[in-house]
């Protein structure tokens, strides 16, 4: 195992939520529900249904409230309506069969932040973290504001872990934190494919940013039996001529832009490969068959045009099928598999992309090791 994965060790069971002195005190809860929004309407509801769990434990210990923080967007300004968590309180409140919420005005705070809530039974969720400039700067100052709406701190919000952000980080310095379920659940999966997978343990790294997808990749190769790789990340990668081991396993054929087959060398790809070809379907399969677990991160094509998705489909379908334990990561690929009906058939929808990716990395997760301590 390499020395980055020797400090990723599981929570402690005295932070996990179920030891954590919710009756009768105020919760403070961090969600990560960026979701995307059209118009005004929510597209993808997934992190919210992914918080629920968390959001009925909470209740079900009868708090004296619960305050629900949560980024959301890139917001220009906190006058940017387009990124207010009103639409957001309106989701929780429909999924827990609350009222409609009401906004709230605090009176003598100063941060757009928590100067507003959205209010329905005994839960507020506050505005967008990022309507304060001092959200990513890991401020203390703010920290110190945010702390006075809670006893106790509990962080959920695993797909921004990575992130030294105030909410994450300086927060957790001043009050009691606690894992809530998603992050534990995301942390504990994780740890197990890393230490003690059951194999052969198949890795499959696709997308677009290779400079995010390198360090997965290297780190992979050390733990998974096998690598697959595909996407724009596999493009480069053999445009770069980056060196491998024996167990990556890159594409031997592609789909063009005019929906031909053809061999994947330096001259095609400069022409545009957007999809993997049949070839390299079937020795992924051949690689899949006898996986005992399978991670997936990224997509195998431009899935965004239909043309270009036949083989992450058809990867898709053939890993839910098998007798593995199956983990997908990053949203995209979720999609991928929500959209083909099959999203049940995976033992793991994970809600991180470049925590989960910074996670397998071994890189510092310094949110994540402030629980751990």
């Amino acid at each position: 195992m390499a020395d980055s994965f020797k400090r990723i060790i599981r929570i402690p069971s005295h932070r996990e939520i179920e030891h954590a002195p919710i009756t009768g005190r105020r919760v403070l809860a961090r969600f990560d529900f960026n979701l995307p929004v059209s118009d005004g309407k929510v597209e993808d509801e997934k992190r919210i249904d992914l918080a629920i769990p968390t959001i009925k434990y909470i209740l079900s210990k009868n708090p004296k409230e619960l305050n629900i923080i949560t980024h959301f967007g890139r917001p220009k300004s906190s006058k940017d309506t387009d990124f207010s968590t009103l639409v957001i309180a309106k989701k929780i409140a429909k999924k827990l069969g609350k009222r409609s919420p009401s906004k709230k005005e605090i009176e003598g705070q100063k941060s757009p932040t928590l100067a507003t809530c959205y209010s329905f039974a005994n839960i507020n969720v506050f505005e967008n973290l990022r309507f304060d400039g001092r959200e990513e700067a890991n401020d203390q100052a703010f920290a110190k504001e945010l702390a006075e709406f809670g006893d106790i701190l509990i962080q959920d919000a695993f797909a921004n872990i990575h992130r030294s952000h105030t909410s994450m980080v300086a927060l957790q310095r001043k009050l009691p934190t606690y894992a809530g379920i998603l992050l534990k659940k995301e942390v504990n999966t994780l740890f197990k494919i890393i230490n003690v997978p059951d194999r052969p343990f198949v890795a499959i790294i696709g997308g677009a940013k290779i400079e995010d997808k390198l360090p997965v990749i290297e780190a992979l190769s050390k733990i998974a039996d096998s690598v697959i790789v595909g996407g724009k990340t596999a493009n480069e990668w053999i445009m770069d001529k980056q060196p491998r081991t024996g167990n990556i396993y890159l594409p031997t054929d592609g789909v063009g832009k005019n929906g031909s087959i053809t061999p994947i060398n330096e001259q095609t790809l400069k022409s545009g490969i957007f999809d993997i070809g049949p070839q390299t379907i079937m020795l992924y399969k051949s690689i899949l068959a006898s996986a005992k677990t399978v991670f997936w991160n990224g997509n195998l094509g431009l899935t965004e045009e239909k043309k270009f998705a036949h083989g992450t489909n058809e990867i898709a379908r053939f890993i839910s099928k098998l007798k593995a334990e199956t983990i997908v990561s990053g949203g995209n690929t979720v999609q991928v598999v929500d959209d083909l009906g099959i999203g049940e058939s995976f033992d793991f929808l994970s809600s991180g992309g470049g925590a989960t990716s910074d996670f397998i990395a071994g890189k510092k997760l310094l949110a994540l090791e402030l629980l751990l301590e």
